[in-house]
């Protein structure tokens, strides 16, 4: 009796498990979409289809029109800088300063060679003199004549080197002071003090911030449209920098590689612009037709975009997907159709 009582339980369980599964129990709803859609009274716009200028971006940077490294003309200890990076110098200003011990004792032996030398071209003089006179009066032969004269001019044309060298060495002494070649602003030191500094060694870098511009490589296709003059836009993404400024170089050699010329452009006027940035230029390319509205109807739904539409006097929400951005307004690729009417002035929350 009691294996029937539990195994009438265990079929009724069954049933009613099959019962609510089943949706019996549970009340149908019509089939269809419901919406949170609400009228809308405010002002619109319809969408219409835009020509749209495409453009290409071509990367570029800041480069100095004016730059130079100061360089070493001769061996020696660097004594000091004068000058750190960062720091604007005038043209003929004294930058670096080497060790002058060396230097000033070339010129001293120098100096004194000449010297020595002189006091004996003045004692062959001396000597030259005397024998043109015991010639005349028929003491001496014409040999000793000539010996007097060759001693003479050798020592005169031995004069003349010394003086040469010494003339060297004084200008070796002038290189240990290193002066700015021009004006500027110090972009880096290469060197510290108490290093050997040897001739041709670049010791700083210096650029002209008055004299800057913005350099780009052109596929042949662009580069050959372009004049010098023609302006066109350019954009500096560190500095939030838009300007249209003008070509005004163009190197006369394509690169090979990249099938591209190097133009260069003049740079806008900021006083934070430095050499290396990274630019963009902005070429025409080609025109289309697509859909374009306003920045400020375009809103954030997490991580979408949505606009606000109005379909038979309600206001709906229509996810869009964005593309460039022109002007005040940016272009929508899938979302938004043209005809379709765009509410102004609803926002999200307002659903």
């Amino acid at each position: 009796m009691r294996t029937k009582l539990t195994a009438a339980l265990v079929i009724a369980i069954l049933a009613a498990v099959i019962v609510w599964f089943s949706g019996v129990l549970t009340q149908h709803i019509a089939p269809g979409v419901k919406t949170d859609e609400q009228s809308y009274r405010g002002a619109t716009h319809q969408v219409e289809l835009s020509a749209i200028n495409v453009a290409e971006v071509v990367p570029g940077q800041v480069i100095a029109k004016q730059n130079t490294q100061v360089s070493a003309r001769v061996l020696a200890q660097i004594e000091r800088f004068l000058v750190r990076a960062g720091d604007t110098v005038k043209q003929g200003q004294v930058v670096i300063e080497l060790d002058k011990q060396a230097l000033q004792s070339q010129v001293q032996q120098a100096q004194a060679q000449v010297n020595a030398l002189q006091a004996s071209l003045t004692q062959a003089s001396k000597q030259l003199r005397r024998a043109n006179e015991l010639f005349a009066q028929g003491l001496i032969s014409q040999n000793d004549i000539d010996v007097a004269t060759a001693n003479h001019d050798n020592l005169k044309a031995s004069v003349e080197q010394a003086q040469q060298a010494l003339q060297q060495a004084q200008i070796a002494l002038q290189y240990a002071t290193i002066k700015a070649p021009i004006a500027g602003r110090v972009v880096e030191r290469f060197a510290e003090p108490g290093d050997t500094a040897s001739p041709g060694q670049a010791l700083l870098a210096i650029y002209n911030p008055q004299q800057l511009q913005l350099e780009f490589a052109v596929r042949e296709g662009q580069a050959l449209t372009l004049d010098i003059g023609t302006q066109r836009r350019v954009s500096i993404a560190a500095l939030a920098l838009h300007a249209d400024v003008p070509l005004v170089e163009v190197v006369p050699a394509a690169d090979s590689g990249s099938r591209s010329l190097l133009m260069r452009f003049a740079a806008p006027q900021s006083a934070k612009l430095l050499p290396g940035l990274y630019a963009q230029l902005e070429l025409p390319a080609s025109s289309r037709q697509g859909v374009l509205v306003a920045r400020e109807w375009v809103h954030q739904h997490g991580q979408l975009d949505m606009v606000m539409v109005v379909k038979q006097g309600q206001l709906q929400r229509r996810y869009v997907r964005l593309g460039q951005i022109v002007d005040d307004q940016v272009e929508v690729l899938s979302g938004l159709s043209p005809g379709e009417i765009i509410a102004t002035e609803a926002q999200p929350a307002a659903l």
